[in-house]
């Protein structure tokens, strides 16, 4: 009986590496996405605070509210990718759960976990592509103010 419970976890444990690696990676883009929609947060109460500050300057304040429109929509599109990111990494930790209740329970789950890894990888393409859309909008925001000074 102790080798097949020894059998059972080992099993379990090399089940388990890849769900827990993809945690840690999903963890770092995370990271990344968050430092990236904190940035925009800070730009946009920055941008915010020099449109109170121009109210003479009516050319400014257009290009600043195309700014503050550029800038809120990237925060929107960051938190979903936040919001996909979250949630792949708790269908990794259900992965898990479900493969422990296959392998100590004897539960038939294996379409269950199926199913969870390939939501897990619909749920990162969805993340990565809320990133990518960013990532064009920021750069839109860099032509409009680059633009301001070479003209």
């Amino acid at each position: 009986m102790d080798d097949f419970n020894v059998e059972s976890l080992s099993r379990l444990m090399q089940l388990s590496v890849s769900p827990a690696v993809l945690i840690s990676a999903v963890g770092l883009l995370l990271l990344s996405v968050t430092n990236r929609l904190g940035r925009a947060i800070d730009r946009s109460r920055l941008t915010v605070k020099e449109l109170d500050h121009n109210l003479n300057n009516e050319t400014a304040r257009s290009e600043m509210r195309c700014q503050l429109v550029i800038l809120l929509r990237r925060a929107s599109l960051l938190r979903y990718s936040v919001s996909l990111l979250v949630g792949s990494i708790f269908l990794s930790c259900l992965m898990i759960l479900f493969l422990y209740f296959k392998s100590f329970g004897g539960m038939h789950l294996e379409r269950l976990v199926i199913i969870l890894f390939f939501l897990n990888l619909m749920s990162l393409l969805g993340s990565m592509s809320f990133l990518l859309a960013d990532i064009y909008l920021s750069l839109r925001a860099l032509r409009i103010e680059v633009s301001r000074h070479l003209n």
